[in-house]
Parts: structure tokens; C-alpha cells; sequence
């Protein structure tokens, strides 16, 4: 007798919910294979294969051509049944995709929650050397260019910059040492610019730039592109920047 057969059948029970949940869970982050999604939530192939066909025969799940696992009706009515983000999601997804389109790099659309800047919607490079980052990402809002777009185009109180109370500095991911003082003299410039960067700041391997787009007066959110740190020359980091630009302000206009 295995161990798992050994196991009694309210535990196996368990087991195999918080599998498939592990599983949905994966594969509500961007399309995933079976190998990835295996991977993912920790189990054998042979496990992954039979709950994934379980939860395609729910409706949890669909699975295209070429073996991508994506998001089905009934996880995608999960997904927006509680999402305040639901009403842009498609103006910003489209956003984030014309301008990877454009520059062939990751393209990501982020928001505020709490002290945390979140990916809601994204476009992957399809360069061999990317920074990925799939809708759920998320990380302090004073670390990298998108969170401290957030912070610096809000509305709120630009006191109201995330970090604990108390706290008058912190590191990045590099092991640079920041003050409250510089982030908020960071924020101004920002501002003054129109867009925030960041390099080697959240992630050691990677810059960004992000800026606001609006809807009239209210701050949706930024759109910030994502580049892997072996593509950082001023002339390219110029380029992303310009493009950038237009294509937040663009779709700011739309929604206007």
C-alpha cells in the first residue's frame, strides 16, 4: 500500500484540494504548460495531468492548441467577481500590449493596494532576455518605478509613502541605502517629470520606467515597462522613455 493510500480518505481529500487549488492558482497568473504548472504547485506530472483534466472538465480551466493552460469560465468569473479593477483591465491590458508590441519589452500595469504596488495586467517580451512579471506581482510601493509613480501622482497625501512607521531609511534591492528624505525628493522630481525610473531598485536585475494614466482627474494607475539590466545604455533607456510617454498619455485621452 503507498503512503498516500495509507492516508485516511478525509486527508487525501485535503490533499488533493489544496493541489488543484495550487494548480488554479498558478495558472491564474499567466497561461502556463503542464511541466510548468506541475512545477508550480509542487507536484509529480501524473498528479498535475489528472487534476488539471478535472478542473478542464469544470470549466475551471481550458487548455489551447500548443498545451497552454489558461484561466476558464468559472476561474474567470472567480477572478472578476470581487475585482475593483475590473472596469480598466481591458483598456489597460490593451495599453500594456500596444506598447510591447511597439518595444518588444515586458509591459506591465500596475496599481495601488495598501502599501504594495500591484500588477493588475501585462504583456510579456517575447525577447529571449526578459524581465517577467505576471498580474499578481506585487511589492512594497517605495521600491522601483512603478510604486513610486503611484506614490508621487496620487491624489493622497504625499506623506502617505508606504514605508512603516518610524522608518527613515531603507534598502534596495542592491543594498543601496535610501532615505524618507530622498524618496520624497524623488517623488517631486517625478512629478516635475512625468514619469518615475528605477534601476536595480526592486529587482538587482532589472530597470524600469512608469508614468500615470488617468481617467479626467483620477490616477488609474502607471504603466511601466520593464527591462533586463544587459539593455540599459542612456540612447535605449531614451527610446522606452519616449515611447512610454506617448503611450500612457494616449490612452490617458481616451478615458478622459
Amino acid at each position: 500500500m503507498t503512503e498516500l493510500e495509507d492516508e485516511p480518505t478525509e486527508q487525501r481529500g485535503v490533499r488533493s484540494v489544496i493541489r488543484a487549488l495550487n494548480l488554479l492558482s498558478a495558472a491564474a497568473r499567466g497561461s502556463r504548460t503542464l511541466t510548468e504548472l506541475a512545477g508550480q504547485a509542487g507536484v509529480s506530472l501524473s498528479t498535475a495531468s489528472r487534476l488539471l483534466a478535472t478542473l478542464k472538465m469544470a470549466d475551471f480551466l481550458e487548455q489551447h492548441e500548443d498545451g497552454q493552460f489558461v484561466p476558464g469560465p468559472e476561474l474567470t468569473a472567480l477572478l472578476y467577481a470581487g475585482d475593483q479593477w475590473s472596469g480598466i483591465r481591458k483598456l489597460v491590458g490593451e495599453a500594456a500590449a500596444s506598447l510591447r508590441d511597439e518595444l518588444d519589452e515586458t509591459v506591465a500595469f500596475f496599481v495601488r493596494s495598501g502599501n504594495d504596488r500591484v500588477c493588475i495586467e501585462s504583456a510579456e517580451s517575447g525577447r529571449l532576455v526578459r524581465r517577467v512579471c505576471h498580474p499578481g506581482e506585487r511589492g512594497p510601493v517605495y521600491l522601483g518605478a512603478a510604486g513610486k509613480a503611484l506614490i508621487a501622482f496620487s491624489n493622497a497625501e504625499h506623506g502617505y509613502l508606504g514605508l512603516p512607521p518610524g522608518t527613515n531609511e531603507f534598502k534596495t534591492e542592491s543594498g543601496a541605502v535610501r532615505t524618507l528624505a530622498d524618496l520624497r525628493a524623488e517623488c517631486a522630481v517625478i512629478r516635475e517629470r512625468g514619469m518615475g525610473y528605477s534601476g536595480r531598485e526592486s529587482t538587482e536585475e532589472s530597470w524600469a520606467v512608469a508614468a500615470p494614466m488617468f481617467r479626467g482627474d483620477l490616477l488609474l494607475g502607471v504603466l511601466a515597462v520593464v527591462v533586463p539590466m544587459t539593455r540599459s545604455d542612456e540612447q535605449y533607456i531614451a527610446k522606452v522613455q519616449a515611447a512610454l510617454q506617448r503611450a500612457a498619455a494616449a490612452h490617458s485621452r481616451s478615458v478622459a
